[in-house]
């Protein structure tokens, strides 16, 4: 796999920060970048399945289950993909996680050119298509406090 360099934009808000200050975080990183905002989420319910969601801006949604054997992690991990595949091919992604292991695995996998997971690996492939075809910053991630009252961070979870 080759290596592939994946951004991260700093928000411009802090961890206990309200919603809308957030919200407005997040609009003017959108704008910085020229993307559509896409949220993921990964998450275990009280029986211990695990799930991964997405909500892309403009009203795209997905979702998996992974069963008892996938941690969190990967269900993080899953949404990142599952959203890269969903977006708009022809539109700037900036990905908004509240995970930030999956944020850093993602970074490290594209800055030494292998991935631990397949979904990790196919997530990264997605990332240097669409960098072949809108050019190096057509895909940023940025972190998101979870659970913040955000919209797409919610219909993602």
């Amino acid at each position: 796999m080759e290596k592939t360099d994946v951004s991260e934009v700093k928000l411009q808000a802090q961890a206990d920060s309200k919603a809308e200050v957030w919200t407005e975080a997040i609009n003017q990183a959108r704008e910085h970048c020229n993307a559509k905002g896409v949220y993921t989420d990964g998450s275990m319910n009280e029986d211990g399945v695990v799930g991964a969601g997405w909500h892309v801006e403009g009203g795209i949604q997905g979702g998996a289950t992974l069963g008892k054997l996938a941690t969190v992690w990967h269900g993080e991990v899953y949404g990142v993909r599952g959203a890269l595949e969903d977006a708009p091919s022809n539109y700037n992604v900036l990905i908004l996680s509240d995970s930030q292991a999956a944020i850093a695995a993602v970074k490290k996998a594209g800055s030494i050119g292998k991935a631990r997971t397949n979904d990790l690996k196919l997530a990264l492939m997605d990332i240097k298509e669409r960098q072949a075809r809108l050019g190096p910053n057509a895909v940023s991630f940025g972190w998101v406090k979870a659970h913040n009252e955000l919209f797409g961070n919610e219909e993602a979870h």
